[in-house]
């Protein structure tokens, strides 16, 4: 009777453990930033989308609820400043590669030529995790007017593009919560906006932590 006692007693410390320690593992971190607001700013609701993945599935923005997301836009055939942006995603990936409740989102905004096969070996490239970070393609028009109308990023085709430098578009990442809601726009290449990115990752996986119950 003690020891079936005991053996409940402790599966019950082990369940109660786990979303424990991740509350107050990020609580940590956020509260060791106190110059910096504990709060995410909130934006608009992200449009609906369904496109097509690196591995020829597809992913929607309903997929996505219940989970937070970064979001960027890029094409693989891009100069230096898709690689460097994919590198700071890539790097976000690894600060929370254990958790699964972040995923990333990177949309291609170059379809027609950002094929299934392309989008993969990109994918590897920067080692991206199969379930943590998709590449996503769909109707050009589609991606565009998403970009623009959407998530209010800019994209541009050069009409006399040199190699790598077909598309003009924004080098900012984004932040979703898992309600759909953006939560804020990061320069993906200026390193205190990245780090304040991270930071509000964490606060919002604390704040997605606190609707379960403890």
């Amino acid at each position: 009777m003690n020891r079936q006692f005991y053996s409940r007693a402790v599966a019950l410390l082990i369940l109660l453990g786990f979303p424990l320690g991740f509350f107050f593992y990020y609580k940590q971190k956020i509260d060791a930033l106190p110059h910096q607001a504990k709060t995410v700013q909130t934006f608009w609701n992200t449009p609906y989308f369904k496109y097509q993945t690196q591995n020829g599935d597809s992913l929607s923005a309903d997929d996505l609820k219940g989970f937070i997301y970064v979001a960027d836009f890029i094409y693989t055939n891009c100069g230096s400043m898709c690689p460097n942006l994919s590198k700071t995603m890539s790097d976000i990936e690894t600060n929370f590669t254990d958790n699964q409740k972040l995923k990333l989102v990177s949309f291609s905004v170059d379809p027609e030529r950002d094929s299934v096969p392309a989008l993969k070996q990109y994918a590897a490239r920067f080692g991206a995790r199969d379930g943590k970070w998709y590449f996503l393609r769909g109707q050009k028009d589609s991606v565009l007017r998403m970009a623009e109308e959407g998530f209010k990023l800019p994209v541009v085709a050069n009409d006399h593009p040199m190699a790598g430098d077909e598309f003009a578009h924004s080098e900012r990442i984004v932040l979703v919560d898992a309600n759909g809601m953006i939560r804020g726009f990061y320069n993906g290449f200026e390193k205190d906006r990245v780090d304040s990115l991270n930071n509000n990752i964490a606060k919002l996986l604390v704040e997605l932590q606190g609707t379960l119950p403890l």
